[in-house]
């Protein structure tokens, strides 16, 4: 079987030789042992939505009877919200996020002043993407001492892609402290962003308009008849940002999700 949705594919590729998929009768167990802790790695993929709120996480359960978090997403591209069961007394969360394409070309962004753009590399810059991935993830509301090892290992399993010259990761860089930072993984077919983040004190100066399009150019390059991809919250200022560059909405998918931490 194949998945339905455009943002699950992708979402795979940027996983490749580590997450694995083993299909049942109406849905898919995704797997990613390296990362027990990675909600999104390690899931029930539902393929219809007959299945209640209880049965869908009672699933999770038995195939991950360790986890401590729960995380079902319905490969449904045509599904509407509204048609999701209520996960509330399950102290599920249910979220929605658009995956959007890049339509012709990517629209100029020019570098703000004092700002360096250029690959990462190395482990003094990886250090520098952990310490701000970790400063994001807190303002986001997780906790450092939980969150920070998770980040580590996705880090660890995303240079071993960039190793295989699957992808790349970009930084933005002013007088040598990271502000900003995204990846871009590709195939011949599909290129897919990840992880699009800007220190807080250097938001709203252009620095993710232009690390989207050098990472979508160094992507063309090589790839050009790829389908670049990115993923946003449903009406987010991320994704209206994204429509600004050049991307158009191509699908919602929802998911429901239990926090581990």
């Amino acid at each position: 079987m194949t998945l339905k949705s455009l943002e699950m594919r992708s979402e795979l590729l940027t996983l490749t030789d580590i997450s694995h998929l083993t299909w049942h009768d109406g849905y898919a167990v995704q797997r990613t042992p390296s990362e027990p802790n990675f909600w999104h790695g390690n899931q029930i993929i539902l393929q219809h939505n007959k299945f209640t709120a209880d049965e869908a996480f009672a699933m999770f359960e038995r195939a991950f009877p360790d986890a401590s978090h729960r995380s079902v997403v319905w490969d449904m591209p045509e599904l509407a919200r509204a048609d999701l069961p209520d996960f509330t007394h399950l102290g599920g969360v249910v979220d929605s996020t658009d995956a959007l394409t890049l339509q012709s070309q990517i629209a100029p962004a020019d570098i703000p002043d004092g700002i360096d753009i250029r690959p990462i590399e190395g482990d003094a810059d990886w250090a520098q993407v952990l310490d701000l991935m970790d400063e994001v993830g807190i303002e986001e509301g997780y906790p450092a001492d939980t969150h920070r090892p998770f980040l580590e290992k996705r880090n660890i399993n995303r240079r071993a892609l960039i190793a295989k010259d699957m992808g790349q990761w970009f930084g933005a860089f002013e007088s040598g402290m990271l502000v900003g930072h995204m990846g871009l993984f590709h195939d011949a077919s599909v290129a897919r962003y990840q992880c699009v983040e800007t220190k807080m004190t250097h938001r709203r100066r252009g620095i993710c308009a232009v690390l989207l399009r050098v990472s979508a150019l160094w992507a063309l390059g090589r790839a050009p008849d790829a389908t670049v991809t990115i993923v946003a919250e449903t009406d987010s200022d991320a994704g209206r940002l994204y429509r600004r560059m050049g991307f158009a909405w191509a699908e919602t998918i929802h998911c429901a999700v239990k926090a581990g931490y």
